[in-house]
Formats: structure tokens, C-alpha cells, sequence
């Protein structure tokens, strides 16, 4: 609802959601507007989307260096931290340029991203949890050469390793994100730290960032 305020979403406009995943957000969307695409690259999680919004869901497998869209949307939203993956700086640009190429003239987005001093302040460094059978051991640190934090995950059942994941995001300062949102043509209007509207800050735990297409 925070989103679709900030967008001015409508009845009738047209909006991707760019790394909809298993489309929890997409299924808001398209109820707020008749027209809401999910665009992710994971086969499993799009399947989630499907069987969650149903037959007309409106999902895309593709990667969004490669968004195959131009200027057919009225906004673009990418919740929970789904940009930074790259380890390329370039490729991250190339994302910004991809949502900005989707955007009809004028178009708006709306970014949902980790806050870098947050994470600093509250990193947990190790915890381990229970899921069922499965014991999930996770390791997390900042690497400020590269300025990403990282996580390795162990999963085993019984003592026995079921398999090792990792998991790396870039951490962008704010002023880093506004350039290249406008090296990509688009204008970041307001920041905010957390989905009540509270203003950016080092104790918030998001950064949310608004605004529109300029060119």
C-alpha cells in the first residue's frame, strides 16, 4: 500500500514488478491496477507466482540486464533488496538502465533496498535455526574492500551436509544509488527508511528510494 501510494498507482496502469519472485507482491499489484507483470529469472519461484495468482497471472522468465520491455510501463518496483547481486558494477548499472527502458516518459519507480549503515550497526554475524529435520547454520560479514555483505549458509539433517549456499549484495551508499539512477535518466524524488514513511536515516532499516523517468 506504501508503494502504491508513492506511485500514484491507478486502475488501469501498467506496472513490473522486476524480480517478482514467488509474486507476493505482484498479486497486490495486480488487484490495485488490472495490469501488473512479474519479470524473475528462477524457474521455481515463478511456478510459486503462477499457482499464486493463478491462470491469468502475467509472469516473464528474464534477466533483468535484459528486460524485454520499452516504454510500456507506468511505474517499475523492485521490493526487498532484489539489486546488487552483480558482482560487476556495470551489470548494476545496466539494471538501472533496463527499468529505466521499461518506463513509459514520465514513468515512476520505486526501489526497496538495504540501508548499508543499518546493516553495519545490527549485523548478526552468525545464528544457527531449526526447519523441520533441517538444521541451518548462517555466517554473515561485510567485506569493505569490495563494500558487499555476504552470507554463507550450511544446511544439514542428522549431522549430515545437505548443501552449502552463499549469498553476496553490494552495498550501496545512497549517494552512489542517486547516480546511477541519473546516469540511467532517472530522477530520485525522496528517500525513505522504512515502509511507514519515516525519512532515511542511519537507524532505519531500508532505503526506499521514489521518483520518475526525466528523459
Amino acid at each position: 500500500a506504501f508503494a502504491a501510494r508513492l506511485l500514484d498507482l491507478k486502475p488501469g496502469q501498467r506496472v513490473l514488478d522486476l524480480c517478482c519472485g514467488g509474486g507476493r507482491h505482484l498479486v497486490h499489484l495486480a488487484k490495485m491496477t488490472g495490469f501488473a507483470v512479474g519479470l524473475d529469472y528462477s524457474i521455481a519461484l515463478l511456478t510459486q507466482g503462477r499457482q499464486l495468482l493463478g491462470a491469468n497471472a502475467r509472469i516473464v522468465r528474464a534477466d533483468m540486464r535484459a528486460v524485454p520491455f520499452c516504454g510500456a510501463f507506468d511505474a517499475v518496483t523492485n521490493f526487498f533488496t532484489s539489486f546488487g547481486y552483480f558482482q560487476d558494477d556495470a551489470d548494476n548499472m545496466r539494471v538501472m538502465c533496463e527499468t529505466a527502458r521499461a518506463l513509459k516518459p514520465a514513468g515512476r519507480f520505486f526501489i526497496d533496498y538495504v540501508n548499508p549503515a543499518y546493516v553495519r550497526d545490527t549485523l548478526c554475524t552468525e545464528s544457527v535455526r531449526a526447519a523441520g529435520d533441517y538444521e541451518i547454520a548462517e555466517c554473515r560479514w561485510v567485506d569493505e574492500a569490495t563494500k558487499r555483505i555476504n552470507k554463507s549458509t550450511h544446511v544439514s539433517r542428522g549431522g549430515t551436509t545437505v548443501c552449502n549456499l552463499g549469498e553476496s549484495v553490494r552495498l550501496y551508499e545512497e549517494a552512489e544509488l542517486r547516480a546511477l539512477l541519473e546516469r540511467a535518466g532517472l530522477a530520485c524524488e525522496r528517500t525513505f527508511g522504512n515502509y511507514t514513511g519515516a525519512p532515511f536515516a542511519r537507524n532505519e532499516p531500508r532505503m526506499i528510494l521514489t521518483g520518475s523517468k526525466c528523459r
